[in-house]
């Protein structure tokens, strides 16, 4: 047992006690020490001072505070690569699902120093868990088209709706560069990327009538000058057709660029067999191309995304029944459809279009990380997806040991070292993370095997993941007990130059 005590008093108690007796600040005794990078998998402890683990050891050291977690796996904190779930409310739920750093990667953001100050997003000074964002390809059009109407990410677009609806009836999304504006958009994109944007994010998909040819191998040839990677929802053509990612490969092996594929399985669908040996056979020629997934079965955007200016139902091979309004369940008719698309043009959607199988290989493939893709949860008034909310446990309670796709280890180092080793060649802070291991930064995730699962639901999604004892950021704990602590806020705002 151990005494709760106010997180401020702790720390006093700690520096001073450990100062005088030589005792570390925090010991976890005795739990499953799980390193998927080194292959650790044994009963350990491990030791804490000053936000970072200083010791993984056979014997127990002495500490201020012994917290014992014996029967219960210690793992890195997980590394959510896709999320635009960042809000107060949004942060709390991710600790929840045992999520450290939650990293705006797809969207991002421009001025990147912008990210997370403003509006119901705001989490600067007050972050529960770690954050972070690209440099926004769609931000530096918006500066570059919109005039007084721009915006610097998807936050100023969403407002208090909770639906994740983006505006993108606005010239950045619809107009082309022309030859003379290129030069601008690349000096653009240099100073997001010094500003410390952690790579460059591109909304290619809802941008398709718009972004081609110069403008595309510019933005390539930045990110491989600076080394950055780009991270981009590809375009999406008729279900399975995989031209968009085809395109992606073939510009990062003519310009050096490192990619990232956003949601493989949302993007493949019945093409996940191919996209897979596609990304494989490039890496394999020295391409540096990485990828994600969520383990869901729907997607989630506004109903006025690109996509469904195009004959959409053939695209997803749906029809109007397999949509819903994010924010109530209603599903569609046709009628309702062109009359909600009239009249509230941005309105946050999920699309059921997937199916368990192709969702199946890209969860239990060991090189396509974890990312949850949640949308803005500004209120449980208004119902969001559940995959904000639940991935991770999701994947090791349902994946790895209900259905045994996946081992333990593997289904770990997905949201661990693989997301940290995609960004840790350019942002080294995360050679830090993704970790158990003496250096690393103390973000921590605990939980049990034999009990973490997720709870959320497409009809109820405000429901927290169980199973997750606790959760630490920078060697603070932000969940105790299985229980989120109000009032907590150690999580950093994570820069390329860290």
């Amino acid at each position: 047992m151990h005494q709760r005590l106010p997180p401020l008093l702790w720390a006093l108690l700690s520096l001073t006690t450990a100062s005088l007796t030589g005792a570390h600040e925090l010991v976890l005794k005795g739990g499953r020490v799980i390193d998927p990078e080194s292959g650790l998998d044994a009963v350990r402890h491990v030791a804490i001072d000053d936000g970072r683990i200083v010791a993984v050891s056979e014997s127990a050291p002495s500490g201020v505070e012994v917290v014992d977690v014996s029967g219960l796996v210690v793992a890195p904190g997980f590394i959510n690569l896709h999320s635009h779930a960042w809000t107060p409310l949004g942060q709390k739920f991710q600790a929840q699902d045992g999520v450290t750093t939650e990293l705006e990667l797809e969207s991002g953001a421009y001025p990147v120093a912008e990210f997370g100050t403003k509006g119901p997003f705001a989490i600067a000074g007050n972050a529960v868990v770690n954050f972070g964002a690209s440099l926004g390809h769609a931000w530096v059009r918006s500066a570059m088209k919109d005039g007084e109407a721009a915006v610097s990410g998807m936050d100023a677009l969403v407002g208090g709706t909770g639906t994740g609806a983006v505006g993108m009836n606005r010239p950045a999304f619809r107009e082309p560069m022309s030859p003379e504006e290129l030069p601008a958009l690349k000096a653009r994109l240099r100073d997001g990327l010094d500003q410390g944007g952690l790579g460059i994010g591109m909304l290619l998909d809802y941008m398709s009538e718009a972004v081609h040819g110069a403008e595309m191998l510019a933005v390539f040839e930045v990110a491989a000058e600076r080394g950055a990677p780009i991270v981009v929802h590809i375009r999406r053509g008729i279900a399975g057709d995989p031209t968009g990612l085809y395109e992606v490969i073939g510009l990062a092996e003519r310009t050096g660029a490192a990619v990232h594929v956003c949601h493989l399985q949302a993007s493949a669908m019945g093409g996940m067999a191919e996209f897979l040996r596609a990304i494989r056979a490039a890496r394999a020629r020295g391409a540096r191309i990485t990828t994600e997934s969520f383990p869901y079965n729907a997607g989630s955007t506004a109903n006025t995304a690109a996509v469904f200016n195009r004959d959409w139902r053939k695209v997803f091979a749906i029809d109007y029944e397999d949509v819903e309004v994010a924010a109530t369940g209603e599903r569609f008719t046709e009628a309702t459809w062109h009359e909600y698309r009239e009249k509230h043009p941005g309105m946050g959607v999920i699309h059921h279009y997937n199916r368990e199988a192709w969702t199946a290989i890209a969860t239990n493939a060991p090189d396509v990380a974890v990312a949850s893709d949640g949308m803005p949860i500004v209120s449980l008034e208004a119902k969001v997806p559940p995959w904000g909310i639940g991935t991770n446990a999701r994947v090791l309670g349902r994946y790895a040991r209900e259905k045994g796709g996946l081992s333990l280890m593997t289904a770990l180092s997905k949201m661990t070292i693989l997301p940290a080793s995609i960004l840790q060649d350019y942002s080294p802070s995360f050679r830090r993370k993704g970790r158990i291991q003496a250096g690393a930064d103390a973000d921590i995730t605990i939980f049990d095997a034999d009990t973490i699962i997720d709870n959320a639901t497409f009809q109820d999604p405000y429901q927290p993941s169980s199973g997750i004892a606790h959760v630490l950021v920078n060697g603070t704990f932000v969940v105790r007990d299985g229980e989120f602590l109000e009032g907590v806020h150690p999580g950093r705002r994570v820069l390329r130059g860290d």
